[in-house]
């Protein structure tokens, strides 16, 4: 299918949203093809998306952060869920017969070596690790040094549900319910504040350190996404597991009926206190990132979605679903308006919620498929006519916005970062690894389905 490059107009219809939903399988599928072409090219079992997506090189090998010998627990584990969710999804249309074999070929090879190298860790894998599993950081002089993996961080959220995705699609058994395994030490560790962010930042702008008496949502709202999986699976505690996610992230972190009076309806915060208050920086500013709130809403919406359909689901259940659904909207609508630049279109990476004021302009591409998958939830969601309405805006400036980052000529892959100028630029938003089909292939193809049933 080729890619045309929609504009979606100022009021866009539904044979406006199938055309754009023609364009997004084309992304995926080429996106798709060009992953699979570097992985088997390569003599190492990993997803190999080490290329500059503003020059389209691929990058040195001696680089310490960009090169074949730095590997992302982050790219490996969210490129297992990619694949495994691709192949599904393409399986499902038909068509592809022959990609879905080679996705499927790469899953059992990429799911052994990341087993290999968390056992190698003590049951952990890390932000940076060298080819044979050793993590390291960098050390003053930037250069790698190998460390040890001592608490469950983002490359294991990231890397158990990856596993488990993939393990279900290859109909391993043994490996799935080792993954649930995993998934449920990461779980505990979430819940209990043992959980520490293993991210390396590689944007000054960017902090990503963990500090004493701050507590971030994202490992929290990311999870909702392996309860997603689970309730797929069947697994009789995903329903309730996942829905007390979802409602510790409504409580903890949006404004809801005015509860904190200096904030506005809907707003998310970053990170709260130790007494789960909205985190106060030093100078004052209360930290929100737009994209991250908007994510949530698309993971939660998918969710309850899966949810409502489980037969493990209670009456209890039921109504809490229900109720978590009817907040969705306004944290929606208020961080779309919160974070996105209408002049070079993009949304924000930085916003206080108490002066207003956009804190970094930087736009990453990311958060553009995690809203439209977010806002077409929302059409699926809403009875309300001005509801649907705000959803189809949402959707239209972003998508519009996307195609501004989209390179047809590197495999419609996205640029990642974008200035207030509206320019390409080269800053890292979490790994200088590109996307391997996590945020936008996965966001964009549930936004399909939407699209191509209404």
């Amino acid at each position: 299918m080729p890619y045309h490059s929609v504009e979606l107009p100022l009021d866009p219809t539904v044979s406006d949203l199938r055309a754009a939903a023609d364009d997004y399988e084309a992304i995926a599928v080429t996106m798709m093809e060009a992953i699979l072409d570097r992985y088997e090219r390569s003599d190492d079992p990993f997803i190999d998306t080490k290329l500059n997506l503003i020059s389209g090189a691929d990058f040195p090998d001696d680089d310490p952060i960009r090169g074949r010998n730095a590997i992302y627990g982050w790219i490996q584990g969210r490129g297992l869920e990619a694949l495994a969710g691709h192949a599904n999804w393409l399986e499902r249309g038909g068509g592809h017969e022959s990609l879905v074999r080679r996705i499927d070929l790469a899953l059992r090879e990429i799911l052994d070596r990341l087993r290999q190298m968390r056992n190698r860790n003590g049951g952990h894998l890390g932000f940076f690790m060298f080819p044979d599993g050793t993590p390291f950081l960098l050390d003053s002089a930037g250069r790698p040094a190998p460390t040890t993996l001592e608490s469950y961080g983002f490359s294991d959220l990231f890397s158990s549900k990856g596993m488990a995705a993939a393990a279900n699609r290859l109909g391993d058994e043994a490996i799935l319910n080792e993954a649930i395994d995993y998934v449920f030490q990461v779980d505990e560790a979430i819940s209990n504040r043992t959980f520490r962010s293993d991210q390396v930042s590689l944007d000054p702008k960017n902090r990503a350190e963990p500090r004493t008496g701050y507590h971030i949502h994202g490992p929290t709202m990311i999870q909702i996404g392996a309860w997603t999986l689970l309730v797929d699976i069947g697994h009789p505690e995903a329903v309730d597991r996942g829905l007390r996610h979802v409602e510790f992230e409504l409580q903890t972190h949006a404004n809801h009926d005015r509860h904190w009076e200096h904030l506005q309806e809907g707003d998310f915060w970053e990170a709260v206190d130790d007494d789960d208050r909205p985190y106060v920086e030093p100078d004052g500013v209360i930290l929100s990132d737009p994209g991250h709130a908007l994510e949530f809403v698309g993971l939660a919406y998918k969710f309850i979605r899966q949810a409502e359909t489980d037969t493990n689901r209670s009456e209890g259940h039921a109504r809490r679903l229900t109720a978590a659904k009817t907040r969705m909207f306004t944290i929606l609508s208020r961080n779309f308006e919160n974070g996105y630049i209408e002049g070079p279109q993009g949304i924000s990476k930085a916003f206080d919620l108490v002066t207003r004021q956009h804190l970094s302009t930087d736009m990453p591409w990311w958060n553009l498929p995690e809203t439209i998958r977010a806002a077409a939830s929302g059409l699926t969601a809403t009875t309300s006519a001005d509801e649907e309405a705000v959803c189809l805006r949402i959707i239209r400036d972003c998508h519009n916005a996307f195609r501004l980052y989209t390179r047809p000529d590197l495999h419609l892959m996205a640029c990642q970062t974008r200035n207030r100028d509206g320019q390409p630029v080269d800053v890292i938003p979490a790994t200088a690894d590109a996307d391997p089909g996590y945020h936008t292939g996965l966001s964009l193809l549930d936004a399909i389905d939407v699209f191509r049933q209404l």
